[in-house]
């Protein structure tokens, strides 16, 4: 497995309404996303009882073959690509 970088590497996301990713462009290159096999959200202080989600990940793969972990930052709504499998 490849490795994770937290902060990840910003992408340039289309995207639905909802937030569901359709194309993402990285390192100069398009993906088209096939199919979003995971997705959910993480907070920071996960220990309060009503904590404020701050990303959102989502694991896709794309129609050219690879295996993603994407990140959405809720505050600002930028994308990351934070990992790749390999």
């Amino acid at each position: 497995m490849s490795p994770l970088w937290v902060e990840g590497e910003r992408v340039q996301m289309t995207a639905t309404a909802d937030g569901r990713p359709v194309r993402f462009v990285w390192r100069g290159h398009a993906h088209q996303v096939d199919a979003v096999c995971n997705r959910w959200r993480a907070s920071e202080m996960w220990w309060r009882s009503e904590p404020d989600a701050w990303r959102e990940y989502l694991k896709v793969t794309t129609r050219d073959g690879l295996l993603c972990l994407l990140a959405r930052d809720l505050d600002g709504q930028t994308w990351s690509l934070i990992r790749v499998y390999d």
